[in-house]
This record gives C-alpha cells, sequence and structure tokens, in this order.
C-alpha cells in the first residue's frame, strides 16, 4: 500500500505544482494590470506590487489548483481502471483517497497562514508602494501631459523642469463650492507625507481661493488628502487587515471600548429623563453617537467572526478534496476539464453561496461566528457520503 501511497501523492504533487505556478502566475498578472490601470501607476511602481501580491495571489489559487490536480489525478486513475485493481487486492477505495486529504490538510494550513500574510502585511505593502508612487506618478503625467485628472484633483502646467512645477493651476473640486480649492502659481514641488497621508504642495509665488475668500502664498506648504489622488486607503485598523495574532488582542479593546459607550450613553439618558430633559434625548448629537455605537457593535461582531472566516477558507482546500476525489473516482473519466467541471460548479452553487451567507449573519451578529463553517461543513457531509458510495460501488 505505501507504494500506491507514494504513486499518487508524487502525482498529486506534480499536478499541483505545475498547475499553481501557471495560475498564480495568471493571478498576479491580473492584480498588477488591475492596480496599474486603477491608480495609473508607473513600470516601475507596478514592478514594486509583484512581493506584496503573491500571497494573496496564492491563497486564491491554491483552492482551486489542489481540486484541479484532484480532479485529474483520480479521474485519470479511475478511467484506467486502476481504482478496480486496487480493490481487487482488497484494498478499500478510501484508503487511496488519504494521500489526497493529507496534501490538502497540510496546504489548508498553508493557505491560512498565506491569507494572514495577504491581509496583514501584503494590502499594507501595497497600499505604501502606491502612497509613494503618487508624486511620481503625478509627475509622469504632467510631464507627458501637461495635465493631471483623478478623483477630486485637477492639475495643469506650462512645462515641468525636473521636480519644478512651472505655472501650476490645482483644482481640489467638491460639491459644495465653500470648500472647493483652486490654487495658482509661478512653481510649485509635489511630495508625500506618509505618517499623514496627505499630498504636500510647497508653493511660491502663488495664491489660493476658496469660497470668496483668497491668500496669497509664497514658500508654504498645502497639503491636501491623499485619497483625492488614490482609491487606496490606510485601512491597517480594519479587523479584515489585522493579523491573526492581534485579534484576541484588539477583541478585548474592542469590548471595553463598547462597554464603556454603552454605560456613558445609558448614564446621560437616565441624567436627562430624570432631569426631564426629553428635548436632548431628541438632540441631532444622540443620533450620532448612536450611529457610533452602533458602528462599534459592529466592529465587535467583525473581530470575532474574522478568525473563523480565514480558518475556514484555509480549510476549503481539504473540503474540496473529500468531494472532489470520490466524484471523479465516480466519473471514470480521462476528460480532466469534463471532471473538474462536474465537480467545481455545485461547488460553486453550494459552497460559496453558504460561505457569504454564513459571513453576512456573523458580522451582523445575528448568528455565531462559527455559522462561517457551514459551507465546509456541507462539504464535510457531502464528501464522506460519495466515499461510502464509492466504497458500495
Amino acid at each position: 500500500m505505501s507504494r500506491v501511497t507514494r504513486h499518487i501523492a508524487i502525482e498529486l504533487l506534480k499536478t499541483f505544482c505545475l498547475t499553481l505556478a501557471a495560475m498564480t502566475t495568471l493571478m498576479v498578472l491580473i492584480f498588477l494590470i488591475q492596480e496599474g490601470w486603477r491608480e495609473k501607476l508607473s513600470p516601475e511602481a507596478i514592478l514594486k506590487l509583484i512581493p506584496f501580491i503573491v500571497p494573496t495571489a496564492l491563497s486564491f489559487a491554491i483552492p482551486g489548483t489542489i481540486l484541479f490536480s484532484t480532479c485529474v489525478v483520480y479521474g485519470r486513475m479511475a478511467a484506467q481502471n486502476e481504482i478496480v485493481a486496487i480493490k481487487a487486492l482488497g484494498i478499500s477505495p478510501s484508503r487511496v483517497i488519504v494521500p489526497g486529504l493529507i496534501i490538502a490538510f497540510l496546504l489548508s494550513l498553508c493557505t491560512v497562514y498565506l491569507n494572514d500574510v495577504a491581509v496583514s502585511w501584503g494590502r499594507r505593502g501595497i497600499y505604501r508602494v502606491i502612497l509613494h508612487s503618487s508624486a511620481q506618478t503625478i509627475y509622469g503625467m504632467l510631464n507627458s501631459q501637461g495635465s493631471f485628472v483623478k478623483g477630486k484633483m485637477h492639475i495643469v502646467v506650462d512645462d515641468v523642469q525636473g521636480e519644478e512645477l512651472i505655472n501650476p493651476y490645482i483644482v481640489r473640486r467638491e460639491n459644495d463650492k465653500e470648500t472647493s480649492l483652486q490654487i495658482r502659481a509661478e512653481r510649485a514641488r509635489i511630495s508625500v507625507d506618509p505618517v499623514e497621508n496627505n499630498l504636500v504642495f510647497r508653493i511660491e509665488n502663488g495664491h489660493a481661493d476658496f469660497g470668496d475668500h483668497s491668500l496669497q502664498i509664497d514658500k508654504e506648504d498645502i497639503a491636501l488628502p491623499l485619497g483625492d489622488v488614490t482609491k487606496k486607503t490606510d485601512s491597517s485598523a480594519s479587523p479584515s487587515n489585522l493579523p491573526l495574532r492581534k485579534m484576541s488582542a484588539e477583541l478585548t479593546s474592542q469590548i471595553r471600548t463598547l462597554d464603556k459607550s454603552q454605560k456613558r450613553l445609558a448614564i446621560r439618558a437616565a441624567s436627562q429623563m430624570l432631569g426631564g430633559n426629553l428635548v436632548g434625548i431628541s438632540h441631532p448629537d444622540w443620533k450620532s453617537e448612536v450611529t457610533d455605537l452602533e458602528k462599534q457593535v459592529h466592529r465587535k461582531h467583525r473581530l470575532k467572526t474574522e478568525p473563523w472566516r480565514r480558518w475556514a477558507n484555509g480549510f476549503s482546500c481539504l473540503c474540496f478534496v473529500i468531494v472532489g476525489a470520490p466524484l471523479a473516482i465516480r466519473l471514470r473519466k480521462f476528460d480532466f476539464w469534463t471532471n473538474f467541471a462536474v465537480v467545481f460548479i455545485p461547488i460553486l452553487l453550494v459552497y460559496y453561496p453558504l460561505m457569504m451567507f454564513g459571513l453576512s449573519q456573523a458580522k451582523s451578529g445575528d448568528l455565531p461566528p462559527w455559522i462561517v463553517w457551514l459551507g465546509n461543513a456541507v462539504m464535510l457531509v457531502a464528501g464522506l457520503w460519495l466515499v461510502n458510495k464509492i466504497e458500495k460501488h
């Protein structure tokens, strides 16, 4: 049996590695094109994104790749009657699936780790690259086109000499004219403040108009939010971007903050009611504070849900193999694309909707966080039923 196990494991790993290399390369290219086009990045900045995108690409590619490899190997074995021969030797067909399950289990752990790295290190790295390349991107477009238009920002120049903008006209558009800003200057320079997430304009001999007001500026800095020129934001405090090792401490801190907010509002409400100040309870400030409280509750639920989600996503590898292997054996087809389609379509129609349902319910607090494993549980039950079928037939 050890020779059969080794043969199956080697075939699975060969197919998996070749397919993973192709899938990861394709997904990295897709992510690079998407980010480069959306943020108008230079070729140099796009190349800097590669190491930060690889963990995300791998975490997406591994579950599908191990499912594809399972369909290829077990489908071919069944079509060539190798499974029949193994049964004739008195070996249970379920034991043939064991190598695939062991590999899938190890890959599940690896995928959980990659998910953690992708959100806590990869996203932050992508943000930093885009942040630091913003000024370079603007300079590049001004140099080649004489203008830069993106989001709320509109910049037109007569010329660019090194890092000097000649006769720049800078507009930051807002729906409210009072908050819109127009800057005309003789010269200007652009830099990035990574601490405050601002785009800084060093203005020489210029003036700024905002609403009905005008202000002379000379050798002064005007800082505008980087969000005006990039769609990326620093969301490192978001639960989906925190590493698993920090999740427990962050949840404890959030529960304490929520408890203090609830007590403060309860004391304030009781004080106003006892004092007969019913008008104060309906004050707009109350609505704002209640909204903030709801956001804190939502963040608490997200912090509770996130670890369960990452482990459930990672262990989709094991669930896919426990369904894919017996189903590929039952189909007994050489055509691995047919095998993959027959296995993947039910997974697409069942597993992912159940995962999204559980995730939305857990984040809202309507159901406990372990509900995100609902899709995995259904796959596990279906897989065990299929294994029982190939044992009998």
